[in-house]
């Protein structure tokens, strides 16, 4: 599903929208309301953020929401469940189990794999799992039809992106920046033509992460990578306005938030 994404979109000279989403901040019933409505106003792909207790790639905002979230003892079944239903009222959006490996692991990387599939997720990340300790996990989810999006840095070698990139399916996910995740006022400097370099490489679409916040910083990745993928704004917008305004009036900023950003996919 995620492979038919980006060819549907390369056909309209556009990147795909991925929005990451802290799921059970505050529980799973608000996040299952949230990631219906963002999978009908311009999300392509949804990463549904499983909670951890140290989510070591993630900066201030995904951390705090990754609390919050335990608190509500949201955990990856649940998750999973709630793919369920949301494939059970229609929605398509090709889904990400974002998280930590130590999470997947707890289940059983079979078990897991079978109920991702069963649930009509499209794929794992796993934040923490370098290329020479995916070798247990590749095969797992081959088995069951499921993409295991790689993850490069700035640091990166371009010969190890293209083995990263072997390794993985869907798309290769590159981290713009040398650090965690958060909210940033711009790219980096060179950040094209580095992310030039890194899709010449890789053998997958390349989707850029870290750090994208608005229409333009959005639209200048979109203009030079297959996905552009925003997560700690969208988080934190919710967050802010579901405290001062409630639930119905956090949804509705997401939307128009969302919107704005699929509109900045447009390459024309």
């Amino acid at each position: 599903m995620i492979s038919q994404t980006f060819k549907n979109l390369k056909d309209k000279n556009r990147a795909a929208l991925a929005l990451f989403v802290t799921c059970g901040d505050p529980n799973i019933g608000f996040t299952e309301r949230l990631v219906e409505a963002i999978s009908k106003n311009g999300a392509d792909i949804i990463e549904l953020g499983v909670p951890f207790s140290d989510p070591m790639a993630d900066g201030k905002t995904i951390q705090e929401a990754s609390n919050r979230a335990l608190q509500s003892q949201t955990n990856i079944l649940q998750i999973l469940d709630m793919v369920k239903r949301l494939r059970a009222k229609g929605v398509k959006t090709p889904f990400i189990i974002f998280g930590y490996f130590n999470t997947f692991l707890q289940i059983g990387l079979e078990e897991l794999a079978l109920r991702t599939k069963n649930s009509g997720a499209n794929a794992w990340l796993v934040a923490d799992l370098p290329l020479e300790e995916s070798g247990e996990v590749v095969p797992v989810l081959k088995e069951n039809g499921l993409d295991f999006i790689a993850i490069a840095s700035p640091t990166t070698l371009l010969k190890r992106v293209k083995k990263i990139s072997q390794t993985g399916s869907g798309f290769l996910y590159y981290v713009t920046v040398a650090g965690v995740t958060g909210i940033r006022d711009k790219l980096p400097e060179g950040f094209a033509k580095r992310l030039k370099d890194v899709r010449e490489a890789s053998e997958l679409p390349v989707g850029a992460g870290f750090g994208i916040s608005n229409f333009e910083s959005a639209h200048l990745a979109a203009m030079n990578a297959d996905c552009v993928i925003v997560g700690s704004k969208l988080v934190d917008l919710v967050y802010k306005t579901r405290i001062e305004d409630g639930e119905d009036k956090a949804i509705e900023n997401a939307i128009n938030f969302v919107k704005t950003l699929s509109s900045a996919m447009q390459r024309d």
